[in-house]
């Protein structure tokens, strides 16, 4: 249209331009007529007010094109851009003052006037900056005038003259900084201006109002979007000098909307900026705590309490969850503690009042900036005593969410007195819950980040000076008040389950029990929100025990104190069992949450028990062993026994060697737990156990795995397995002859015996030995065929056949899938080369665990091929030596790499049914050639003699008893902590069981059998777990198919 090839001619340029002006400037008078004064109406005058600003819009756009081309040094083009700005201002206040102006077709073509104003403005540099800051003041006056504008969303227009300022002033900031300053500080003068207007007509007094507030919101919106400090330096000085001199000073919409707009302004994060209006924040919060319940202010504007409960409360808010800087948000912390605690002395004093509809708006802000704050750091004195205060006025107030457990308290809570401070003390504890439920989210988000209670070294707790202070000397809380006292004793007695009575706590004074209250609900939340796991410690997850072990640790405690800190610990151990019981039918990602916080439980009480302190040492490992009776998973986590086997020598270098008795006693408590714990889980899963050990032996050596094996080779030297006398009481798992084959198999060890006796220390020594090797030669593998350049070596590129090069994976995965398949046709002919096939699985199974380390995810699909050949190949083969080797490699499978656990069953769960399927082994119910009556014919017994089999059945019988020695191993592994292949082995015995006449009637089958009857029912049992609730009737049924 302008010009160049295909282009209107320049008189033609000039008539389209002239057409789009007068549309432009036709629009003020069009938006004038009134509504009653227009012929047509309703859906008719829609359409025609639609057309009118449709037409405007585009010819808005062709201005601005226009315009563009003109020669920018020439008067006209000067003149021509200085008119079309004005025509756009007329238009713009045209639009805002038109009753169209909700019109969405009237908000389109307002933003496009203001983009095309921009446009204008910045494409001839800096020149017509002044032409257009003078006329946008005004501009942007009538706009804030409007009173539909001071709602929650202001609406387009409003947002687009903020746009549009906001690019004025970011544009003229390096070009005419003069200028712009005084644009803004013409705007910000409207914040200030004194209410003049009290004798002018009604009209006036709304106007005036409405204006100044969308300026005050205006302005807050400049500051945020420009994120200039000279900005923010310019017009907040402004706000306060407003909210403390001005108008604003009184209780009004005004104020909020000014206090909103600092706690805006802070959230920017300049530090003067940020300070100032903190602070004023704060001092208004407390200003208005004060004024509550005074005799002359019995009646506050509604203005005031919105201020206290709404607008302050969510200007905190605000600003803890938008502050980045580390600096600023550690002293944003002390800052809002600091309230809180003024607050809470101030709240204490209110006749009448519980403090709580005090204190409670402040803690949402509180949880959000003590949300990244490590609990375990080390924290000052002074933020430490903040913290104690918060939760002294928190239990005081009854703001945390109850505690008291449903179930029945080991001892009654007995008190002799029944009063009505005991009564408010047990609700707090034992609900239900008074206040907003907003509130009680954030104690229990507060008590994730709060650190342990532990305000100095010596004597903490004796000095009561400052736990005195907390209290008004005029409350009838105070310490003087023993029916008070009585109070928090009965409730502190019914925080910790009545473990302390009443009358044990009578050297306890009433702000001691409340202090120890705060420290109970502190520890118990602490462990009900996220299982005990400390998640904003650096990326580690550390256990929260670590913070209720701290006050046990303090000195010169006195037996009552003691007593109720021990029984805190119980408690906050009683929640995380409550925790994990919860999610015991989790599955998937939850179900690994749930074991990662019951290992990181059992590796912190691990550790504990080298602590120099008895009591804490004792505690530690009472609590370790109900943590292995109630989730006997925890025998299995590899990471706990390693830590187990790795503690005695790493904690007792740790600790003041220069004491002989202290490490004598550690080191045989130790010894003793880690014997305790190999020999139970030795006992119910010997085949898992002994590659959990084997792997323990396989870790990276070095200096500080050579000095402790002396203590592990001391510690499982004396442990044997053998199908007589055991380590252990009464019948286990390992007491099944089919497991304990089974566990020789896993173990490596070759069975010479029929008593076979398994030295756990030195087969597992053996078997390390040969996995490091297998893992050392993929290893060396991978670094030479790396070095070499793969298999295009020495091969020039003219004969390459344009393929890409395969890598190390693929190459030696698929030599050892076909190394494999080879086995399984050479099966059906002829007997196998066992130490071969052995050799193949280990090197197939060290690549597949290395291709695992390397957390690579590429050729995904082959990998999965080479584990079900890995599971598959013993079935198919069906010996007892390939058996064995089967065991041996699965167990290394799901000791080095537990999640392929699922992965591997499902495919041993496949195979098993197949056997079934195809009737081999146990399965072979139609063999004819089996038992005496075959061999007593035709000479004793009728009938004909029938050909002895190509194969001995009695081989692949026990190769099925060796494999379900291995499916009960893992049944007692996972039985507790994972459905997933509970259901698995669950479909693999309803399968079996579908039929008595699927099993063989060979005599050699008997013993076998009995054994997977057995299995049956021990998963049958499983209908008492919690985690197997819903599969109840599949298991009663499972049970009547078993005994039929």
């Amino acid at each position: 249209m302008l010009g160049g090839e295909g282009g209107l001619e320049a008189n033609k340029v000039a008539k389209v331009r002239n057409a789009a002006a007068w549309q432009v400037r036709s629009l003020t008078d069009f938006l004038k007529i009134r509504k009653r004064d227009w012929k047509e109406q309703g859906a008719q005058l829609r359409v025609r007010i639609n057309t009118k600003l449709s037409c405007c819009q585009a010819a808005v756009v062709v201005l601005v094109r226009s315009v563009s081309v003109l020669d920018a040094d020439s008067k006209a083009s000067k003149d021509m851009l200085q008119q079309t700005l004005a025509w756009f201002i007329e238009a713009t206040k045209s639009c805002i003052l038109s009753s169209w102006r909700k019109l969405k077709i009237c908000e389109e073509l307002f933003c496009t006037l203001l983009n095309g104003i921009s446009q204008i403005t910045v494409s001839r540099g800096g020149q017509l900056l002044p032409v257009l800051l003078i006329p946008l003041k005004p501009l942007v006056v009538s706009t804030c005038s409007q009173a539909d504008m001071t709602g929650c969303s202001p609406g387009a227009l409003f947002e687009a003259v903020v746009k549009l300022s906001c690019e004025i002033i970011e544009f003229g900031w390096t070009k005419d900084r003069a200028l712009v300053d005084t644009f803004i500080m013409r705007l910000a003068a409207y914040v200030r201006e004194r209410n003049d207007y009290e004798e002018e007509d009604g009209k006036g007094k709304d106007t005036v109002p409405v204006m100044r507030l969308n300026v005050v919101r205006l302005l807050a919106e400049l500051c945020v979007c420009l994120k200039r400090w000279e900005v923010v330096d310019m017009i907040l000085p402004l706000f306060i000098e407003h909210l403390e001199e001005g108008d604003a000073s009184a209780p009004s919409l005004l104020r909020l909307k000014s206090l909103d707009a600092i706690s805006r302004v802070a959230c920017l994060g300049f530090e003067k900026s940020y300070r100032e209006s903190i602070v004023l924040m704060t001092r208004s919060y407390l200003d208005k705590v004060k004024a509550v319940g005074a005799a002359e202010n019995n009646t506050l504007p509604s203005e005031a309490t919105a201020e206290r409960t709404e607008t302050l409360p969510a200007g905190f808010l605000l600003v803890a969850s938008n502050l980045t800087s580390t600096k600023l948000r550690s002293d944003y912390r002390h800052r809002l503690l600091s309230l809180c605690s003024d607050v809470g002395l101030a709240a204490e004093s209110k006749s009448g009042r519980s403090g709580a509809d005090l204190m409670g708006p402040l803690l949402p802000a509180v949880a959000e900036i003590c949300s990244d704050f490590d609990p375990v750091s080390s924290v000052e004195p002074s933020l430490l005593k903040l913290f104690r205060n918060l939760w002294f006025y928190i239990v005081l107030f009854g703001l945390a969410p109850p505690i008291q457990n449903n179930q029945a308290s080991t001892k009654p809570v007995s008190t002799p007195l029944n009063t009505g401070e005991s009564c408010v003390a047990l609700q707090a504890v034992a609900g239900p819950y008074m206040w907003n439920s907003q509130w009680s989210v954030a104690v229990q988000r507060i008590a994730q980040g709060s650190p342990p209670l532990v305000v100095s070294s010596v004597k903490w707790l004796e000095d009561e000076l400052e736990l005195n202070a907390l209290h008004n000397p005029g409350s009838r809380r105070g310490n003087g008040d023993e029916k008070a006292a009585v109070g928090q004793r009965t409730a502190l007695s019914a925080a910790l389950g009545g473990r302390v009575e009443v009358a044990a706590m009578s050297t306890i004074s009433g702000v001691k029990a409340t202090y120890l209250l705060a420290v109970a609900f502190l520890e118990i939340l602490r462990f009900s929100g996220s299982g005990g796991i400390l998640s904003a410690t650096l990326n580690k997850s550390n256990s929260s025990f670590g913070c209720v072990f701290e006050y046990l640790l303090t000195p010169n405690l006195t037996p009552a104190v003691t007593q109720c800190l021990t029984a805190v610990v119980h408690r906050a151990f009683e929640t995380m069992l409550s925790w994990l019981e919860e999610r015991t039918s989790d599955i998937g990602e939850e179900s690994n949450v749930r074991e990662s916080v019951l290992s990181v439980h059992a590796g912190f009480l691990i550790k504990s028990m080298s602590q120099r302190d008895e009591h804490v040492r004792d505690l530690s490992v009472k609590l370790l062993t109900q943590l292995k009776e109630k989730f006997p998973q925890v025998l299995w986590n590899s990471s706990c026994l390693d830590l187990l086997l790795i503690s005695v020598h790493n904690e007792l270098t740790s600790g003041p060697v220069s004491d002989p008795a202290w490490v004598a006693t550690i080191r045989s408590l130790y010894q003793k737990i880690a014997r305790e714990w190999i020999t139970s889980a030795l006992s119910y899963a010997p085949c898992t156990t002994q590659g959990l050990i084997q792997e323990n032996f396989c870790k990276p050596s070095g200096a500080q795995r050579t000095q402790h094996t002396a203590d592990v080779v001391s510690l499982l030297s004396e442990i044997r397995i053998c199908i007589g006398k055991n380590d252990w009481n009464g019948i286990r798992t390992a007491n099944i002859p089919a497991v304990m084959d089974s566990a020789a198999a896993a173990s490596g060890a070759r069975k010479e015996a029929p008593d076979i006796t398994l030295e756990v220390l030195s087969t597992a020594v053996v078997s390390a030995t040969v996995k490091c090797n297998h893992a050392g030669e993929i290893a060396g593998m991978r670094r030479l065929f790396s070095t070499m350049g793969g298999l295009n070596m020495g091969v020039s590129p003219g004969t390459q056949s344009g393929q890409a090069p395969q890598s190390f994976d693929e190459v030696f995965l698929s030599k050892f899938v076909r190394l494999l398949q080879d086995f399984v046709v050479t099966a059906e002919k002829q007997p196998i080369d066992n130490s071969q096939f052995r050799e193949t699985c280990s090197q197939a199974t060290a690549l597949l665990l290395d291709h695992l380390v390397s957390d690579s995810r590429t050729n995904l699909e082959g990998f999965s091929q080479l584990i079900r050949l890995l599971c598959w190949c013993p079935a198919y083969i069906s010996t007892p030596d390939a058996m064995e080797t089967g065991i041996y490699i699965w167990t290394w499978l799901v000791s080095a790499a537990p999640s392929l656990g699922p992965l591997v069953l499902a495919e041993l769960v496949d195979a098993w049914l197949w056997t079934m399927d195809t009737k081999r082994g146990l399965f072979a119910s139609d063999m004819k050639y089996c038992g005496p009556d075959a061999k007593l014919r035709p000479h004793l017994i009728a009938g004909e003699p029938e050909a002895p089999p190509e194969k001995d059945p009695v081989e692949a019988i026990i190769a099925h008893r060796l494999w379900l020695g291995f499916f009960i191993d893992r049944f007692e592994v996972v039985r507790h902590d994972s459905i997933e292949q509970l259901l698995l082995l669950g479909r693999m015995l309803q399968g079996m069981m579908k039929s008595p006449t699927h099993f063989s009637h060979h005599p050699a089958a008997t013993g076998t059998f009995f054994t997977a009857m057995q299995l049956g029912l021990n998963f049958c049992l499983c209908q008492d777990q919690f985690n197997l609730q819903k599969c109840n009737m599949g298991l009663q049924l499972l049970e009547d198919r078993v005994y039929r």
